[in-house]
Order: structure tokens, then C-alpha cells, then sequence
């Protein structure tokens, strides 16, 4: 009997962590460079966590909200919790006279009340032949390999250019960097992805799932095909489950009124930017329109928490005026600087849903020329909490069909076909091992 026992364990101990997959969401901290923060680090640091984000078996919290928490001595103590994070990864660059020598970097798990440490790994060398983008490879298959994540999506596939990847990170770096005391920090998720896609412009470096969504969307600007765009979008969602075609799912099933599917996605997107009060405000306007005020009131109240825009009371004043059936949907409380301070943040352009849908509300999007506004949406819904008959939203939805042909394609029967089957929303996100 005890031999069957200890078989048993052994067993157990050995197999099934291997085949089981787990729980987990990841935070990827800045790193320092000889324990100061510099555009490197921090750029390696980020480019890191979208490495492992490829992964199916982790969920990854995306760098803005990481670094928000981090770099806020009110909130980083607490960053397991507001994060909502059970392992993260820290580490720190080593560099001599410029010159990278060596890295430190571990993984913790932090889901017990006594942290510990699962990988723990000391001065691993730069030689000659590790460029900045292998070491990272190096890093995500050890941190990978730590939590037993058996996906099929290891790493990038594209090698880039010692310069250009060097280049990029510093970029990136650069820009975290250069928001790190801003006040609308929280808030500048959509903003730091338009900086990636101005990076990918420069430097031709960006993650394989950005460039396929971008792909796609440069595809649906050309042939409006809404059916083979919806299709890309769904499988690019599901086969990277922490990657920028998430929301972009979210978007288009709410514009597509597939509330459901909205639902479920935008609470992916909560979890994986825990610091994006917009991302709580999606789940509150879907789960009012699915009758289910109690989930919406939940949801605002984790909004107020993200909140660093003073925004979310704007909404909530409409949201009063939707529960009291009020006739007047219009109010001007919105907050035009919040707005210009995002545009600047994104390069001057309004772009992102969440810079377009405060535009609607301040009623100043068809004054802008078109050029200054880029948006993939296909707006057949009005934003957050405006109502159908709103002269905002009527100005608004005949300008953006007037002028960007995603707002005017023609919507085919088949679009989203499994949206409303709940078993192949289950399956969307959910770990896929190898056979």
C-alpha cells in the first residue's frame, strides 16, 4: 500500500503539473538598469511581458497598469492585490560602461499569503552571440518552463536587427518613461498602443498578433468584408488571449449588439488591464443593457477605483438619467482638457475607442478634419450611455459613415456566428494544450 501511495505522489508531482492547465495571471514589473529605471529597462522589461503573453496558459496584465502600480509607493505595496495577480516577474539589467554584461530576473508566486519564489536566476551572461531580443527569448521560455506553461506559442518568430530592436526598446522606454508621473497614467492604455503601431511604422518591430490585427483592419478598410473581418478578429482573440485583438473582439461585438459575447470579452479585457477604468465602463454599459443593474453597479464601482480621469461620474450621471428613463440624454459636464491631454499622449490624432466615444460626447468629433481621426469600428451602436435619438450620436454617425468606409460597410447575416453559442465562448480563451 505505501508503495502504491508514494507512486501516486510521485506521479502527481511530476505529470500532472505538466498536463493540467492553471489559474495564472502574470505581471511583468519594470526592470532597472544598475537600480535606476532607463528606457532600456523599462522597454525590456515591457517587450518581455509581451513575449510571454503569448502564451495561452497565462493571463498577462498588460505594462501600463503594471507600471502605474508599480511606480505609485501608494499602490505598489498592495500590487498583488490591485493587480489581481498570482506570480509576477522583477528583475534588472547589469551594464558597464553602456554595455550590457548580465541579468537578473525571477518568478514569484504571490497567490499564498507567504510569497515564494519559483525561478530564481542570478548573473545569466550576455556573450557575443545574444543580442537583446534572444536574452528575452532566453527569459520567456525559463519563465514559461516555471509555471509549466506547455502552449504551443513560444516566442516571436521574427528575428530583427541588433540596432533596430535596440532602437525599439529604448522607444518604448522612452515613452513609459516619459508618463511615469503624468496624471492620466492609468488611463493611457489606448494611447501606448498607438505607440506601438508608431513604432512597428519605424522601427518594424512589433508582436505577431499586433501586426495580424493591424493587418486585418488595413484588409477591412479595403474590402468591407465584415464577415471575413469578424472571422480574423474571433480567431486572432482566441489564439492570443492577452493580445490587442481582445478588445478589438469587444468592440465588434458590442457594435454587432452581441451583447453576450461583449460581456464576457470586456471582462477579459478588466483582467488584463486591472488599471483601465474604461475597460469597467464597458462592462457596466453591456451588463445595462442586458438588464443586469446590480453587475453594472459592481462594475462602476470598480470603474471609480481606476478612475484617474474624473470621468467616470460623467458617466454615471448619464447612466441615473438611463435608469430614470429621462427624456434629455445631453450633458455637458465632459471634460474637453482630459480629452486634448489624451490626444496629445496619442500624437494629436483621436484615435482609440475610448478618445473617439468622449469626442461623440463632447459633440466636437464631426468638427475635426477626417484625417486627425483613425477608428476601425464599424459604429452601428451608439457609444456609452447615449441613446439612439441624441443629435450628438445623429451628427456623429452620419459623419463617420460620410467619411471612413468601416462605419458604412454592409453588415452580412453571418457575422460572429458563434457569438451566441456559449460553449464556443467558453472554448475562446481557454488554455489549449498540445495533443
Amino acid at each position: 500500500m505505501a508503495t502504491v501511495v508514494l507512486g501516486s505522489v510521485l506521479i502527481y508531482s511530476f505529470f500532472l503539473p505538466q498536463t493540467a492547465p492553471k489559474q495564472i495571471t502574470l505581471a511583468v514589473l519594470p526592470f532597472p538598469e544598475n537600480r535606476e529605471f532607463t528606457p532600456l529597462s523599462v522597454g525590456f522589461a515591457a517587450a518581455l511581458r509581451d513575449s510571454i503573453a503569448l502564451s495561452r496558459d497565462v493571463a498577462v496584465v498588460d505594462t501600463v497598469s503594471t507600471n502605474a502600480v508599480m511606480w505609485d509607493p501608494d499602490k505598489s505595496s498592495g500590487m498583488s492585490h490591485i493587480l489581481a495577480i498570482t506570480h509576477f516577474v522583477d528583475g534588472e539589467l547589469h551594464a558597464v560602461e553602456g554595455r550590457l554584461e548580465r541579468i537578473d530576473f525571477r518568478v514569484v508566486n504571490v497567490s499564498r499569503p507567504n510569497w515564494k519564489e519559483v525561478l530564481n536566476v542570478e548573473d545569466a551572461e550576455f556573450n557575443g552571440s545574444q543580442t537583446l531580443q534572444s536574452q528575452r527569448d532566453n527569459v520567456t521560455l525559463q519563465v514559461r518552463e516555471a509555471l509549466y506553461d506547455n502552449s504551443l506559442l513560444r516566442t516571436e518568430p521574427t528575428q530583427h536587427s541588433t540596432d533596430s530592436y535596440r532602437n525599439y526598446l529604448i522607444s518604448l522606454g522612452s515613452w513609459l518613461l516619459g508618463n511615469k508621473d503624468s496624471d492620466l497614467f492609468s488611463s493611457l492604455h489606448e494611447a501606448y498602443q498607438a505607440k506601438s503601431k508608431d513604432l512597428f511604422e519605424e522601427t518594424g518591430v512589433a508582436t505577431h498578433p499586433s501586426q495580424k490585427l493591424w493587418e486585418a483592419l488595413d484588409v477591412f478598410e479595403e474590402t468591407q468584408d465584415t464577415a471575413a473581418f469578424s472571422e480574423t478578429i474571433w480567431r486572432l482573440a482566441g489564439e492570443y488571449p492577452n493580445s490587442l485583438a481582445v478588445g478589438a473582439l469587444g468592440s465588434l461585438a458590442y457594435d454587432l449588439q452581441k451583447l453576450q459575447l461583449a460581456e464576457n470579452v470586456w471582462l477579459r479585457v478588466a483582467r488584463l488591464q486591472p488599471q483601465s477604468a474604461f475597460a469597467a465602463l464597458n462592462v457596466a454599459h453591456v451588463r445595462r443593457l442586458l438588464g443586469d443593474s446590480e453587475g453594472a453597479d459592481q462594475a462602476f464601482r470598480i470603474a471609480t477605483l481606476r478612475d484617474d480621469l474624473g470621468i467616470v461620474e460623467y458617466f454615471k450621471v448619464l447612466d441615473e438619467h438611463v435608469a430614470s428613463d429621462a427624456q434629455n440624454y445631453i450633458v455637458e459636464s465632459i471634460d474637453s482638457a482630459v480629452i486634448q491631454e489624451l490626444r496629445e499622449s496619442a500624437g494629436g490624432l483621436i484615435r482609440g475607442e475610448f478618445l473617439i466615444v468622449a469626442s461623440i460626447h463632447a459633440g466636437t468629433l464631426s468638427s475635426l478634419p477626417p484625417n486627425k481621426i483613425q477608428t476601425a469600428n464599424l459604429w452601428r451602436s451608439p457609444p456609452l450611455w447615449l441613446h439612439e435619438s441624441d443629435p450628438r450620436w445623429t451628427e456623429s454617425r452620419n459623419y463617420l459613415a460620410q467619411n471612413f468606409s468601416t462605419a458604412s460597410a454592409t453588415v452580412a447575416a453571418d457575422v460572429l456566428p458563434n457569438a451566441d453559442s456559449m460553449d464556443a465562448v467558453t472554448e475562446l480563451f481557454a488554455p489549449r494544450r498540445p495533443e
